[in-house]
């Protein structure tokens, strides 16, 4: 009897160590990338979520690239925010680091790419804001140095 004990403590053990280091079922609170109902979701958070809600949603839509397209007009709605945010809850950045919510949707509009560049002029020609000009300035600028545009047909 003693010697089945420390077989069994020690499978005990070793399951112990597999469930704590997640090789079991993993819960997953983001949608899939790419996936429609994530991004709707997400378009949905730009429009009535906290500032700091609304940067993480820039930051995830920015990553899903031209996929997030339904999202131009939600993320250029917010160019002119100047909320700072705190990057460090949902990417890597520096601690320092303070951007604010606009500069993070301009940073996400970067990332979508061509699709966005005529939103982006219509920011720039029409919005009183001096900030979400800025943004929409760097924006276009980011995508033309990228080379996302492609060529002119």
């Amino acid at each position: 009897m003693r010697k089945t004990t420390p077989g069994i403590a020690a499978l005990a053990i070793i399951a112990g160590i597999f469930l704590l280091c997640g090789f079991g079922a993993r819960r997953t609170d983001s949608p899939r990338a790419g996936s429609l109902t994530g991004i709707s979701h997400y378009v949905a958070v730009l429009k009535s979520g906290s500032a700091q809600q609304k940067a993480e949603a820039a930051y995830w839509l920015g990553r899903q690239r031209a996929s997030a397209v339904e999202a131009i007009t939600s993320l250029a709605a917010v160019l002119g925010d100047t909320t700072q945010i705190d990057p460090t809850q949902y990417r890597l950045a520096a601690r320092d680091e303070k951007p604010r919510l606009g500069e993070e949707a301009a940073v996400a509009l970067a990332q979508i790419g061509r699709p966005a560049i005529d939103p982006l002029i219509r920011v720039l020609k029409t919005s009183p804001s001096a900030e979400a000009r800025k943004n929409a300035a760097w924006a276009l600028g980011a995508i033309h140095d990228t080379g996302s545009t492609g060529s002119a047909a």
